[in-house]
């Protein structure tokens, strides 16, 4: 059994607990839509937020759900995973269900399942969104952000696969994001159960960096061409910029994993303080050296890291440079009406005659001459 979670919050939550149960981890979900929850069959471990038909991507509504409805949805966590130590919220940061539940729900749940650590895959969105997505994806993100007790936060872009392939579909994008990081987390929990000559790389290391506050990234690289130290240095560096979560921005690595799996003499081409040189030597680095075969690669994890002002400052420039057609947009919604310069012609209309009741005996003296 894994020692991973996974909790999907909203659509894209469930999507990737979806993506997590078919690669054997403990996965549940929560929507406040039960449609949206329905497709994702592998998920058994369900909650529908009963009196809700979904957010329409208003997080005060999500935040709402959360606020009525905590002590069932704690209730629900605790029954649905056992044996785990690290539970991993997914959700989208630009919707309703997940953006406005997911840091609400977070922050309950650190103080509520003890010997568990919380922490989170956030899905940032690409780039072309409208405003509406941008202002829940700051929001959130900066809930999120402000979680003391939280561990490793996985911060899933959607903008990284859009550069690599523009011509994609949402679909297509949100399939991939959501698979490739799955299975970067299981990837690196597979690793754990192998056994080396050489340095094994274990579970109690892995959760020791997961368990780090702040922005972690997984990534894997092919180093089979390298021929110098600065070679590989330099492909690692590379894996860290188009990997599918967002990209490193500083430097500050608390805790680091790595871990090389391939032939013997490709391994003595590593050098730590070069692989580090961009982001500064971490506080704790745990590797793992396992010799085969294979293609020679390098997958490395990178753990408390600062979240990317430059990538979320990035979401909001575009609302400060539309900030007074967007005001002028709201304003205009409650204050907009419309006034007929015709009114006088309301009494042009047609008007059914008026019909008088009058007795037998009146209509007969009428007739009378």
């Amino acid at each position: 059994m894994k020692s991973i979670g996974i909790l999907g919050v909203g659509q894209a939550g469930g999507n990737i607990a979806e993506i997590a149960a078919t690669m054997g981890f403990q996965a549940a979900l929560i929507n406040t839509n039960q449609r949206d929850g329905a497709v994702n069959a592998r998920v058994e471990k369900k909650y529908f937020v009963p009196g809700y038909s979904g957010a329409g991507q208003d997080r005060s509504i999500g935040v709402r759900a959360v606020n009525e409805n905590y002590r069932e949805i704690i209730d629900f966590v605790q029954k649905s995973f056992k044996n785990i130590r690290l539970l991993l919220v997914a959700f989208s940061t630009d919707g309703g269900t997940g953006s406005g539940m997911s840091p609400l729900l977070i922050d309950l749940l650190i103080d509520q399942l003890p010997g568990i650590h919380i922490g989170a895959i956030p899905v940032l969105p690409d780039r072309n969104v409208l405003a509406g997505n941008r202002i829940n994806a700051a929001e959130c993100m900066e809930e999120l952000s402000k979680i003391t007790g939280l561990s490793s936060v996985f911060l899933v872009d959607n903008d990284q696969l859009r550069k690599l392939n523009p011509q994609s579909s949402k679909h297509q994008i949100y399939l991939s994001s959501n698979r490739q990081v799955m299975e970067s987390i299981n990837h690196v929990l597979q690793v754990t159960k192998k056994s080396s000559f050489y340095g094994n790389f274990d579970e109690t290391d892995l959760m020791n960096i997961l368990n780090t506050r702040g922005v972690t990234v997984i990534a894997s690289t092919a180093i089979t061409d390298a021929k110098t130290t600065a070679d590989v240095a330099s492909k690692i560096q590379q894996s860290w910029a188009t990997s599918i979560f967002c990209p490193v921005e500083s430097a500050g690595v608390i805790r680091a994993g790595l871990i090389y799996e391939g032939p013997e003499p490709i391994a003595k081409l590593i050098n730590i303080p070069s692989i580090f040189e961009r982001v500064g030597e971490p506080l704790e680095l745990f590797e793992g050296t396992y010799i085969s075969e294979s293609d020679p690669t390098v997958t490395t994890i990178l753990a408390g890291l600062s979240f990317p002002s430059h990538r979320l400052h990035g979401l909001e420039e575009t609302l400060e440079k539309n900030k007074e057609r967007l005001q002028s947009l709201v304003n205009k919604e409650h204050t907009q009406n419309y006034e007929s310069k015709v009114s006088w012609a309301s009494g042009l209309k047609a008007k059914t005659p008026h019909k008088s009741t009058e007795s037998v005996f009146s209509k007969l003296n009428k007739y009378q001459k």
